[in-house]
């Protein structure tokens, strides 16, 4: 048989049969209940003076059976803090399990438990969800295969196997972003396929000489490291010949398989945690940009075993695998 709550009917059966010194046995035969099921009922709901009142009996039931559908979240405000402050961080809700079971190990939480907070009656209430890097968005139509020819390009087949299997330091990725409101004015994120340090330059024109022009700006202005750069066939990048100049090898995907550069591509949905699409192009600065980019560099990233980039890339020159 199927256990239900006592109402607020049986309650006040019970409060009159205790009026009139009725036993446990007999209320239980008189209301259908089993006796444990009313020894239960008075023992949680009486004080010094006997069983209360009704209707008080009937409160503090509803007040406890609430307690007991809180979560592990939100019966933890410390935890609860902790968990909103690092989404408006922008970290993902296993980002924050990882984080936070580092720091507290003795009360350790998952990422799903995170989810199910974000969309529970709290989450919602405070919009969490709105947080989360991919929450509600809609899938666009994907985009017909370029057919830009870009001239001299190697393809990424003939790409280097130290390269492809990501043995050294200084092998990148690189694309363009755009944000709503223009399709000329871009971000060119570039990212090392063996660190996963990025790269983020603000661009007027997504012209092949302002892109890679900044580019080898950048490089020289920083001392900057790159072997090799992995493009699509976006006419952007048709210029590369300016980057073999000064011994940057270029490799080109197959058209329409941007896929092929992977470690880019995520990358690109990362920086939507800092610069949605909807984040007008107006108001996007190069110094916007930058702060972007730190922030992207000091996320901690599960394939790195939850460093950040920036960690990552230490420890990798320090043992000298950028050589």
């Amino acid at each position: 048989m199927e256990y239900t709550h006592l109402t607020m009917g049986e309650r006040y059966r019970i409060f009159e049969a205790k009026c009139q010194r009725k036993t446990q046995g007999i209320i239980a035969k008189e209301l259908g209940r089993s006796k444990s099921s009313i020894s239960r009922e008075l023992g949680r709901n009486s004080d010094s003076w006997g069983y209360l009142y009704a209707r008080e009996a009937h409160e503090r039931a509803k007040d406890r059976r609430h307690r007991k559908k809180l979560t592990k979240i939100e019966q933890d405000p410390a935890l609860k803090a902790y968990i909103i402050e690092k989404l408006q961080e922008k970290f993902s809700p296993q980002m924050i399990a990882i984080t936070w079971c580092k720091e507290n190990p003795e009360k350790k939480i998952s990422k799903e438990s995170i989810y199910k907070f974000v969309y529970g009656d709290v989450g919602n209430k405070l919009e969490l969800s709105k947080l989360l890097v991919r929450a509600k968005k809609k899938r666009g139509l994907r985009c017909k295969a370029r057919k830009t020819k870009i001239k001299a390009a190697i393809s990424i087949h003939e790409r280097p196997q130290e390269i492809n299997e990501r043995k050294e330091a200084g092998h990148y990725e690189g694309d363009l972003i755009f944000n709503e409101g223009s399709m000329s004015q871009n971000i060119l994120t570039l990212t090392d396929r063996l660190t996963r340090e990025s790269i983020m330059i603000f661009n007027e024109s997504k012209h092949t000489g302002v892109v890679l022009g900044n580019l080898i700006k950048h490089i020289k202005k920083t001392g900057l490291l790159i072997k090799s750069i992995t493009f699509d066939n976006g006419s952007e990048f048709a210029g590369h010949a300016e980057l073999n100049k000064i011994n940057i090898k270029t490799y080109f995907c197959d058209p329409g398989k941007p896929y092929q550069k992977g470690s880019v591509e995520n990358l690109n949905g990362v920086i939507r945690r800092y610069l949605p699409f909807n984040f007008r192009a107006c108001q996007i600065t190069p110094e916007i940009v930058h702060i972007s980019m730190i922030k992207v560099n000091n996320l901690p990233r599960g394939i790195l075993g939850w460093l950040s980039a920036s960690e990552y890339a230490k420890t990798i020159y320090q043992n000298g695998f950028a050589s």
